[in-house]
């Protein structure tokens, strides 16, 4: 893995082949829920269609079922590419690319297990090859891609970190982080409700004038809106609000604390690298166990 040039800019490329290799499988899993989700609803749809089609226009009903049957089909075909298996891969993947990503940060800055200048690339190089070799299985995931052409973050001492680490992760990822998954939630949860209420009101319809072509649709709205909530809770909106929404708490928190400190030592500054890292990690290991559970 580690050529002639620096050991930081040999582990910063691996880095970003992981984040490349975490990137794609994210990717990947998301349109499989998509499609598991456009299929669900085209075979509920279409199936309802069919049955009032039929008896006025057969042709157009049976093109209706078969393409209801088609999606139906599809569904738990494209659910597979969103297996646990896969959610497993990527997440594994995600947590290689940030390890190696932390590590490298916590070395140009030059604190905490990288004070000593004679055996900060031996640090490095033994906690990247640690981290390299827990996910050896996974290696055939990352063969043929490149690394990204981009130069090692802009650090040099805790500064730097506190520029291109910390205030970064706060403000332009966690923050924002949590806003758009509040977002996201509330988006099912109105398009759940809002399923709910056709259903009452077809029901309503149904019942109170005997329609039996609404009475059709009623079934066909309630697996929608099955659907859709099932995809929110796949996507576990909420509870990547609530973990960004905490860690940013606690990352602001820090960040307060190293400003109060006049002058800081060093080993105030081993603290808020050591501390910044923790606090990134326990919030990836806490999000990469939940969607391994669920």
């Amino acid at each position: 893995m580690y050529g002639g040039v620096g050991t930081a800019e040999d582990v910063w490329r691996a880095q970003s082949i992981w984040s490349q290799a975490a990137g794609r499988h994210k990717t990947a899993i998301a349109r499989a829920r998509a499609a598991t989700l456009g299929a669900v609803v085209a075979a509920a749809a279409l199936g309802a269609a069919a049955s009032q089609l039929m008896p006025a226009v057969r042709v157009a009903g049976q093109v209706c079922a078969f393409l209801a049957l088609l999606a139906a089909g599809a569904a738990p075909l494209t659910a597979m590419r969103a297996a646990p298996d896969r959610v497993r891969e990527w997440t594994r993947m995600r947590s290689v690319s940030e390890e190696l990503k932390s590590q490298v940060y916590v070395r140009l800055a030059r604190v905490a297990q990288y004070r000593d200048p004679d055996g900060r690339d031996r640090v490095l190089r033994e906690r990247a090859d640690a981290v390299l070799a827990e996910a050896a299985d996974l290696e055939p995931a990352v063969a043929g891609l490149l690394p990204a052409e981009r130069p090692l973050p802009p650090v040099q001492d805790i500064t730097g970190y506190v520029e291109a680490r910390l205030r970064p992760q706060l403000d332009g990822y966690y923050r924002p982080g949590a806003v758009r998954m509040g977002e996201r939630a509330r988006l099912v949860e109105r398009c759940g409700q809002a399923l709910a209420a056709v259903s009452v009101i077809l029901g309503a319809v149904a019942g109170a004038f005997a329609v039996e072509e609404t009475a059709a649709w009623i079934p066909a709205v309630a697996a929608v809106s099955a659907a859709v909530v099932s995809y929110g809770a796949s996507s576990r909106y909420v509870f990547q609000q609530v973990e960004f929404s905490r860690t940013a708490g606690e990352l602001e928190r820090l960040l307060r604390w190293w400003q109060g400190c006049d002058p800081a030592t060093d080993a105030d500054a081993d603290r808020l690298a050591e501390r910044a890292e923790h606090v990134v990690s326990v919030q990836n290991e806490g999000w990469m166990a939940k969607w391994i559970a669920d």
